[in-house]
């Protein structure tokens, strides 16, 4: 796996074009994996395929990220019935590339890694991505009844956008934070201090959770509705690519005006379905 550049590509190219990918993503085993809780896919606007490409910005991450997983990574919520004629890849950290067997699963679904040179090959080529901008740290806060976000200073996804004439979609699932319980340590401590250094070595985190009672690492069975808002594109004049849709370089006060309305649409998508989720009295942070 030191060689072999198939995360970069978005997997195994043969897979895709030989029609092994869509085999695996439409499984029964992820049909009846999403039933187990179940994951339900929920569009609020149409995605027209020459609309595209688009970025699929997930929220939040969770502890595994079982909605962008289950919505993005295969077929069980039915995402190419509800966005006919769009292939997407999810992103995830390159830590997962390094696992011996699963990493050839991932490649088989079509995964690829969440680095600058994989998103912008995937975009250029017209294929939309899917990825969780909160990571690793925002899986360390997560916690039932919240929806706690780190994205004030993640801005990486905005300025992609701008670059390649991608589309930002906002997504928000509702109940992925739900399915487990964990236990948050303070800033200050110690064992916060662990976390955190682990998390800058290994690459991911490694949050104290737990599941099922009988099977910690299995999750608890309760609904996850992941809602897929409308496509979002810069505002008139805050940075025009030319023909072909590229921007090299944008401004900082492009990328930072673009990120706020991405912020005020996400905001927005929370507000206007809490309250059919069982979030009504959730408090919606950004930090």
């Amino acid at each position: 796996w030191f060689v072999d550049s198939s995360p970069q590509r978005g997997g195994f190219g043969l897979c895709w074009r030989w029609g092994i990918t869509g085999l695996l993503r439409r499984s029964l085993l992820w049909r009846w994996a999403a039933q187990y809780f179940p994951v339900r896919l929920h569009a609020t606007a149409s995605l027209p395929p020459n609309g595209g490409p688009y970025i699929f910005v997930c929220h939040p991450h969770g502890i595994f990220g079982i909605s962008p997983m289950t919505t993005f990574g295969t077929d069980a919520t039915d995402f190419t019935g509800k966005f006919p004629g769009i292939a997407v890849h999810l992103l995830g950290h390159s830590a997962i590339f390094r696992i011996p067997f699963f990493r050839e699963w991932c490649l088989m679904h079509g995964h690829g890694s969440v680095d600058r040179q994989t998103c912008h090959k995937l975009l250029r080529q017209g294929h939309s991505i899917a990825l969780a901008p909160g990571g690793a740290r925002e899986s360390l806060e997560s916690t039932p009844g919240s929806m706690r976000l780190f994205l004030e200073k993640r801005k990486g996804f905005a300025k992609l956008a701008l670059q390649t004439g991608a589309t930002l979609v906002p997504v928000i699932a509702f109940g992925e934070n739900e399915l487990y319980s964990t236990i948050q340590f303070g800033s200050r401590t110690w064992a916060r201090a662990v976390q955190e250094k682990l998390q800058r070595l290994l690459g991911f985190a490694l949050p104290v959770f737990c599941g099922r009672t009988w099977m910690p690492l299995l999750p608890k069975r309760l609904p996850v509705d992941t809602i897929v808002g409308a496509p979002l594109r810069p505002e008139l004049g805050m940075c025009s690519p030319p023909a072909g849709g590229f921007v090299s370089e944008p401004s900082r006060e492009a990328v930072d005006a673009f990120h706020s309305q991405y912020c005020e649409a996400l905001r927005a998508l929370f507000d206007a379905h809490k309250a059919g989720y069982g979030a009504a009295s959730m408090k919606f942070e950004i930090v």
